[in-house]
Order: C-alpha cells, then sequence, then structure tokens
C-alpha cells in the first residue's frame, strides 16, 4: 500500500538510482532540455512514460522529462545520498509531513513563494509541503481517501440502509452477525497498521472534530486523554465483537480476499484499494465514516499522497517550474487520478472521474469535513514516534484488551516525554 510512511533505512544499491537529473541536460543534437523526475512508484513507470509524459512534451516540445522511479523502501535514503551528492533528479516528488520537512530544512527544494502555480489549490492541500513558517515547496499531485466498501447485495439481502451515525453503523453490524450467514467487518489485526489508517483514523475525526483536534495535539493545547480522544477509540473499540473468526491472523490481503469473495459485508478500507475489491460480479458500494451523533458533521480522511518540488540544485529550474505549472492544470489532474484509480485531485477545480468506485469515493468529499491522517504531522518526527505507537496499542486493543483509556495514556506518556508541546 503506497501511503505508507516509507522507511528511511539507507540501501546501498539505491545510490547508484537517478545519477544523471542535475549533471547538463543532454538532448543529444535536438537541443532539447531534459529533466528527470524522482518518485517511488515504481509500478507508475509505463503509465508516465507511454500516457503522462507524452502529453506534455506534445505541448512543450522543447522539454523532454525522465521518469526515474525507486522503490518505495529505498525512496528516502537514495533522494537524500543523491541531493546530497549533487546528482539529485531536477524534479523530487515529495513525502507528506515530517520526511519532507527534513528536506526543506536541508535545503532539498526551491522555493515557490509568489509562483502563479500554487494559485490552484487551497492551503490545507499545500501545507503537507511547508516549513514551519508556510513558505510552499512542492506541488500537491494527488491524495487518497479512507472508508468503507460495502456488499451491496448483502445489504439488500439482509434489508439493510447505509449507516450514516455511530449508532446506525453498530447496528448494521449486529443485524449482519445475528443474520449469522456473513462476517459483519472484513477487519485483521495481524497488520496493526490498518488499524489506524482504515480504522481509527476514518472514524475519530466524528470525535476530536477533525483538524480542530490534530491541530490541537500539534499545538499542545490538547492531549490524547482528553475526552473527545478516548471517545473516539471506545468507537472503535465497539467494532471487536463484529470481527470474523481468526482475526488476529488475518493480513490486509486477506481481509480484502474475504470482501472480494463475498464472505464479508463491510470492508474498512482505502481508495487506493479499489482495484483490488472490485472483481468480478461483486456488487460494491462505499460509505463514509458516519457521524459521531444525529445531525452531527461529517468527517473524511483525506491523505496527502505526493507531491512535486524543483531540486534547488537543478540547472533547469525554469523548465522544472513549466513543468510544475503543467501538473497544476486539470489536464494532468484529469489524467493522472484516471489512470489510478483512488487517487485523487487536491485541486481546487472538481475532476470527473471514470471509474464508479472513484467517483463513489470522490462524492463523499461533498459536505465532508477533510482531515489528514492524525499522527503524522510533527507527532512522529521523534521517538516513539506517535504514529508507530497509535498502530502498537490499537493491536493490544483488539488482542490484549488494553482498554481505550489505558491506550491513550500510553500515547500521551510517549509524546509528552519528547514532544516539547505536550510537555506544558
Amino acid at each position: 500500500m503506497r501511503a505508507f510512511r516509507a522507511s528511511v533505512a539507507l540501501v546501498a544499491t539505491a545510490v547508484a538510482v537517478l545519477t544523471s537529473a542535475c549533471s547538463p541536460s543532454a538532448g543529444g543534437d535536438s537541443g532539447k532540455v531534459v529533466l528527470t523526475l524522482g518518485s517511488w512508484r515504481t509500478e507508475d513507470l509505463a503509465m508516465w512514460q507511454d500516457e503522462i509524459l507524452p502529453a506534455f512534451e506534445k505541448a512543450h516540445p522543447t522539454i523532454d522529462v525522465k521518469f526515474s522511479p525507486t522503490n518505495t523502501n529505498e525512496y528516502n535514503a537514495a533522494i537524500q545520498s543523491q541531493v546530497d551528492g549533487g546528482t539529485g533528479p531536477d524534479l523530487i516528488t515529495c513525502r507528506p509531513y515530517d520526511v519532507n520537512r527534513s528536506w526543506i530544512k536541508k535545503g532539498y527544494f526551491e522555493k515557490l513563494d509568489g509562483k502563479p502555480v500554487l494559485e490552484a489549490f487551497d492551503a490545507q492541500a499545500l501545507d503537507p509541503w511547508s516549513d514551519d513558517a508556510g513558505s510552499r515547496y512542492c506541488v500537491p499531485t494527488a491524495a487518497v481517501l479512507a472508508g468503507f466498501f460495502y456488499n451491496k447485495d448483502i445489504f439488500a439481502e439482509l434489508g439493510l440502509k447505509v449507516p450514516t451515525t455511530q449508532d446506525e453503523f453498530l447496528g448494521v453490524l449486529k443485524a449482519i452477525k445475528d443474520n449469522g450467514k456473513y462476517a459483519p467487518l472484513a477487519l485483521g489485526s495481524a497488520e496493526s497498521w490498518q488499524l489506524a489508517y482504515n480504522g481509527l483514523y476514518s472514524i475519530g475525526p466524528a470525535y476530536w472534530k477533525g483538524e480542530e483536534g490534530r491541530q490541537g495535539l500539534i499545538k499542545g493545547t490538547k492531549k490524547v486523554t482528553d475526552p473527545e480522544f478516548v471517545a473516539a477509540f471506545s468507537a472503535f473499540d465497539a467494532w471487536k465483537p463484529y470481527l470474523p473468526k481468526g482475526s488476529e491472523s488475518l493480513k490486509y490481503a486477506d481481509m480484502t480476499q474475504l470482501f472480494a469473495l463475498g464472505k464479508a459485508a463491510i470492508l474498512p478500507d482505502g481508495s487506493w484499494d479499489i482495484n483490488q475489491v472490485a472483481v468480478g460480479n461483486l456488487n460494491v458500494g462505499v460509505f463514509g465514516p458516519p457521524a459521531a451523533t444525529a445531525g452531527g458533521d461529517r468527517y473524511l480522511q483525506e491523505m496527502p499522497d505526493m507531491a512535486i518540488g524543483i531540486n534547488a540544485a537543478s540547472k533547469h529550474k525554469a523548465e522544472a517550474e513549466t513543468f510544475l505549472a503543467w501538473t497544476a492544470t486539470p489536464e494532468f489532474q484529469s489524467l493522472y487520478v484516471n489512470k489510478l484509480p483512488g487517487f485523487f485531485s487536491m485541486g481546487k477545480q472538481p475532476v470527473q472521474y471514470t471509474n464508479a468506485l472513484a467517483q463513489s469515493f470522490a462524492d463523499l468529499k461533498k459536505g465532508a469535513k477533510l482531515t489528514p491522517r492524525l499522527g503524522l504531522d510533527r507527532l512522529s518526527a521523534g521517538t516513539p514516534p506517535f504514529d508507530d505507537e497509535v498502530w502498537r496499542v490499537l493491536q493490544l486493543m483488539y488482542t490484549k484488551n488494553l482498554s481505550p483509556q489505558e491506550a491513550t495514556a500510553e500515547l500521551q506518556k510517549g509524546l509528552s516525554g519528547w514532544y516539547e508541546p505536550q510537555k506544558k
């Protein structure tokens, strides 16, 4: 799953990748400027080469762009080694939040403040790739969303309606369990990351009020032990009676398969899994995280996944800026997200999605308050990283009956141990 926060472990073989980007661009005798774009998405190589870059180069015949990806787990270390050594790509695909903030501090990126390209995005879309003073360094490419896939045929068979509140959601789960024919939730705890990303971080914002709670933790005005956070953990803890048999050993792929085989009614998941979920003749729908109470605000987890910045050492910044400006256009955004169902434009202008489930996910944004994952902005830059600790305590909640009160107390203790705003 490409939305993971990638490992920063140094991989020896990574240093040899992307070595030509900041050397003088050569087009042979063509006179073209050649830019190199570094990325961690090796699986997208053919898409960029065959469809996206030809569209740019057709409109900009004096610029060629070479897409040169590195394996996900090697990417961070490779970029750091290359940029530090003067061989980094002209265009760098940016990680969100803490990783990118460290790269900004090292001077990797050209500052974009005042550039017209930024006008295509609102402040919340730009924040994940900004410094502490609010200066902008990367242009957003795509985000992912989280919600619930559901089997429409099972819902019709059991006379169920899509839930809109936590009580309705639990009522639907109970009805499915009482019927006995299907697992209510395709959810396991063998891989703890998805308990956070597809569970707590999805439904929790309805309790901690999205950005109000997230920013409160960052600023130190709120604690993880505050009632709204405990309530969020309790809401997630209430799912436990509706897990499938052997949930402790179910991995992410097992959960997807359980749902795809029609053996479970609901799959808490991210939009990135659309192609794996919508298989065969399965009649799949999507609904968003339920509100905490009837009439309560709806919140939706929109996780900034990637952006693109200009290497401050590039010899072709003007051409790189031309490419960035193109990525902010509806032409690029529509082309990109429709080639990668489950990834979504972060621009101000709406984009139509050709994949029906992708459009259903995008429609969830209407009327919802958007918020990113709770633990990746500043809170995981020290030891213990808050995001990793959330993974750990949620797994203990689901396998060792750690209570929501105990879980939040552990998280607060870890955060207070190193994060200055939480030491107050």
